[in-house]
């Protein structure tokens, strides 16, 4: 990479001046510096001299080279009068011996730079494992390298075993991952925020989670990231060209990564293709979703569910969903999650009717409470062709939940259904008016006088009008319980043998429910 004058201006925190450099201009090289000597009659085209500003004043670039001028006294523009001068402007703190070896320390790095990277090529050339990558890596860098996957679980290390006072590296040498503390602050650091903005972020610092500094380079394959290279700070600093050769090695890891991992990693991408096939409703004939089926080898249990999971820290970052997929694919052992709109979708199947049984749901919610996320969950299906109507079942779970401010971290469809049709009617009519007369007298009733007719009326419906089980559950006394029943009748006329007034009356109750959430 060659030393250009856009970067030598950026190192000395310079500016351009009278017909020099555009601030966008990275096309001028710069092969050499020196200090300019007006006796000198050789100057070189492509190289950069530099002067004090107080020797400029008796003397005139009469040379259509680069020049870096030190401003040791005030700049009149007329003492630059000549055109094709690049001319770079730095501070009276800069002396010219300053200047000088800063910038052949630009001209070392870059040497640095293609000498590791001619070193990292010929090692892919010649089919280097990811071990023997690390290793070159500690050798080119002097700092130790870990290398993690997306689940942030250990894949390799280079240089690791001679780490001390450094927690962090010695959990995850040890355990083979890293704690659920560290993994959680990573991915939900703000530093992070410019991935969710679709940027190509190469290199993240990581800085106060460890005792040491810490350069992580992303993995990348398609802006995926399959995994992270991580470099600790640890025997001298970190300087931006280790960041460039960082970025060199991560590329060759990925290369290197995906060749070990296969066909797995082909029959992944292939199955997760075809869920999303499916959810975009691309396909739809459905011999040929159980053909693809067949080709890929899903082979599911009878009964199938579709759930959504939100994350709902909105700091979230690209890299931080592929996590959690591996999380969730780890916690129900399916290979059936993708990531679908910026959440993860999972197809399961059970071999019972049930999701999971109490136990599961629990661990399930607990692991959803961790990672600050919610799950919307479908009715039962049967078939791959019905995974796109469940989806929505899933995704408008969700949606449900946050209007009717559901208390949880799972939203089952199953429980939301009728306050989703009564919603969808709230484009057609104003959705009081589906409540029942008697309801309407008895609410009325009840925040006038402070009884609770209304709450009586369902509970005696809800338990079938059994008068003892009603009683106990309101936990009045029996002869309480028909009076107020008695009292109902004789205030609303009520039938209580009409059961489609029955269902107009807790139809009515889940209206009032939702308008108290709008």
């Amino acid at each position: 990479m060659a030393v250009t004058l856009k970067k030598i201006r950026s190192v000395l925190n310079g500016r351009s001046i009278k017909m020099g450099i555009d601030e966008n201009d990275d096309t001028i090289e710069i092969k050499g510096i020196d200090y300019f000597n007006e006796q000198r009659p050789d100057l070189l085209p492509d190289y950069a001299y530099v002067i004090k500003m107080s020797e400029l004043v008796q003397r005139r670039l009469d040379h259509k080279n680069c020049f870096i001028i030190i401003a040791d006294q005030p700049l009149d523009e007329k003492d630059i009068r000549v055109s094709g001068t690049n001319a770079i402007l730095v501070d009276k703190d800069w002396n010219p011996e300053t200047v000088v070896k800063r910038v052949r320390q630009l001209f070392e790095d870059q040497y640095r730079i293609g000498n590791s990277s001619i070193k990292i090529l010929e090692s892919c050339q010649k089919g280097y494992t990811i071990q023997q990558l690390l290793d070159l890596g500690y050798q080119l860098l002097g700092n130790p390298l870990l290398l993690v996957d997306v689940s942030l679980c250990f894949i390799a290390h280079s240089g690791g075993n001679n780490i001390n006072n450094e927690p962090l590296w010695e959990w995850t040498l040890s355990k083979g991952y890293v704690n659920k503390e560290y993994a959680k602050s990573v991915m939900t650091d703000e530093s992070q925020n410019e991935i969710d903005e679709g940027k190509e972020v190469l290199v993240i610092w990581e800085t106060g989670l460890l005792n040491h500094r810490q350069l992580v380079g992303r993995v990348l394959k398609n802006n995926r990231p399959l995994a992270y290279l991580k470099l600790l700070e640890y025997h001298h600093p970190i300087s931006e060209s280790d960041q460039e050769i960082l970025i060199m090695l991560c590329h060759a890891v990925a290369m290197t990564m995906e060749d070990a991992n296969g066909s797995s990693h082909t029959a992944s991408s292939l199955s997760d293709t075809f869920l999303i096939a499916l959810l975009n409703q691309k396909m739809y004939d459905h011999k040929a979703i159980e053909e693809r089926e067949r080709i890929y080898g899903l082979k599911l249990y009878k009964n199938l569910f579709a759930l959504v999971i939100r994350i709902d820290n909105r700091q979230n970052t690209n890299d931080r969903l592929y996590y959690l997929k591996r999380i969730y694919q780890n916690f129900f052992n399916r290979q059936t999650v993708i990531i679908y709109k910026g959440q993860l979708v999972i197809l399961l199947d059970t071999i019972t009717a049930e999701i999971q049984n109490e136990r599961e749901m629990a661990s399930f919610e607990n692991l959803l409470e961790e990672n600050d996320c919610t799950a919307g969950i479908s009715k039962i299906f049967y078939h791959l062709y019905d995974f796109c109507e469940h989806y929505k079942q899933a995704h408008n779970a969700l949606n449900l939940g946050d209007q009717l401010k559901k208390p949880g971290r799972i939203r089952n469809y199953d429980e939301l259904i009728i306050p989703h049709m009564i919603l969808s009617f709230r484009g057609e009519t104003n959705i009081k008016n589906l409540i029942h007369p008697v309801v309407k007298i008895l609410k009325d009733l009840d925040e006038k006088k402070g009884s609770n007719f209304l709450e009586t009326l369902v509970a005696y419906i809800n338990h079938n009008q059994d008068t003892t089980l009603t009683a106990k559950s309101l936990h009045v006394h029996y002869n309480t319980l028909k009076y107020r029943i008695n009292r109902i009748i004789e205030l609303t006329e009520l039938d209580l043998s009409d059961s489609e007034t029955l269902f107009n009356i807790q139809l009515s109750v889940k209206v009032n429910e939702i308008l108290a959430c709008l």
